[in-house]
């Protein structure tokens, strides 16, 4: 397990940034959207320059990549609802490896 680093505060409102999961490099491309009636966190992710996920939302308590099915495990956003200043504070992204069958 993993907590991926994120930064809460307007300086932070668009986030991009590069972590090894496993055996994948992903970059990581985070948006806070102000402008829907419930402001919230969109994220794109992306393997070797290609989109594998695009408009992910971070919503507490799931794994955000879920319905993806991409090969790299969970991510699981954990903690309250979001805000543009709590990210990372009262909110957190966790990598959970995936399970390796033999």
């Amino acid at each position: 397990m993993l907590t991926i680093p994120l930064g809460a505060g307007a300086a932070n409102a668009h986030q991009r940034f590069t972590l090894q999961l496993g055996e994948n490099l992903i970059d990581f491309e985070l948006d806070f959207i102000s402008y829907l009636d419930v402001p919230s966190w969109s994220m794109n992710l992306v393997r070797d320059g290609s989109p594998i996920a695009s408009g992910a939302m971070l919503e507490p308590g799931c794994d955000v990549i879920q319905s993806y099915r991409l090969t790299i495990g969970q991510l699981v956003f954990t903690g309250a609802e979001v805000t543009l200043d709590n990210l990372g504070i009262e909110n957190f992204l966790v990598w959970v490896p995936p399970v390796i069958e033999e």
